[in-house]
């Protein structure tokens, strides 16, 4: 009878203890954000702060985890903009990589062992397709994926400017999914036609920045109120003065400087998409002058986009 207790109490100390090990371990084993304020060198409550301010803005906290989790599963940088937090039509939130965080995770992968694109054009030398061959350092034979213009090509300002580079990009993304098994994360040219069900109206949550830029060439701070358009400044006096305006100025400059901020800040062509046609809901209340400074801060961002 002694012995039969004995046991048992020893067998319920033993669970207890084990219980214990087991809290203490979770205790010491870094959370999500923890795990990647350490890969990016900063505090987790100065990291949560500021993705929850700017490139995951508008996520709830379970939206939040699952983009951290995302992130750190493929060792992606947000405040590079290399994976993004895009609403999705009917909830949710879609991790959007960008093509700088495709190629990160395919050279990163430590299978990844060189990739090729071979251009297959018609007999009139126009391309219509693009292969993307992988190798994989435990594999044989590469990864052969082909990606056709025509199926691919979507009526946007990449696309219609440059195909054979976006087409490249496609048959990479594709590629690097077949041979390495990526998955619940997409290209910033997929969201609205790739995500399961019925298509994506995406919205990009990255907040806004300054209505200034920085050069890329010079590294001199641009006004996008000047910069591009003559007639943007005059614009601009009209508004301090309230000329035309019949006591609207408030609200027609707190719309322009949000436009102007938002087109400053995109990071793709998507979210200067976005900035557009909310601009076009605007455009006839806006005096000319306004519609001159938006327009002036659009071509200047596009301009930086397109030449990446």
């Amino acid at each position: 009878m002694n012995t039969a207790r004995s046991r048992a109490l020893a067998t319920q100390e033993d669970a207890i203890q084990n219980n214990i090990a087991q809290i203490e371990e979770a205790k010491m084993r870094p959370t999500a954000i923890q795990a990647m304020a350490q890969r990016l060198n900063l505090s987790p409550a100065k990291l949560q702060e500021t993705l929850r301010a700017t490139v995951f803005k508008g996520a709830n906290d379970s939206e939040f985890a699952a983009l951290i989790v995302v992130a750190n599963e493929y060792k992606l940088n947000p405040l590079t903009k290399e994976i993004y937090a895009f609403a999705a039509k009917g909830g949710g939130i879609v991790p959007l990589v960008s093509i700088d965080g495709w190629v990160r995770i395919m050279n990163e992968h430590p299978q990844f062992d060189g990739i090729e694109f071979e251009d297959i054009v018609d007999e009139k030398g126009k391309l219509y397709a693009i292969e993307s061959i992988i190798w994989r350092k435990d594999r044989s034979r590469p990864i052969k994926v082909t990606e056709y213009l025509d199926e691919c090509k979507r009526n946007t300002d990449p696309w219609n400017k440059s195909p054979n580079r976006m087409l490249r990009h496609r048959a990479l993304i594709q590629g690097a999914r077949y041979a390495f098994g990526f998955s619940g994360i997409y290209a910033d040219d997929e969201v609205e036609i790739q995500i399961i069900g019925d298509p994506v109206e995406a919205r990009n949550v990255t907040p806004p920045t300054r209505a200034q830029m920085i050069d890329q060439d010079t590294g001199e701070i641009i006004d996008t109120v000047t910069a591009d358009n003559p007639n943007a400044a005059e614009g601009r006096a009209d508004a301090d003065h309230g000329d035309q305006h019949d006591g609207s100025e408030e609200p027609h400059a707190a719309i322009v400087a949000e436009l102007i901020e938002r087109a400053a800040g995109a990071g793709t062509i998507i979210d200067l998409k976005a900035v557009e046609k909310d601009w076009q809901k605007h455009m006839e209340a806006l005096p000319d002058g306004e519609n001159a400074r938006i327009d002036a801060a659009v071509s200047v961002r596009r301009e930086h986009l397109e030449g990446k």
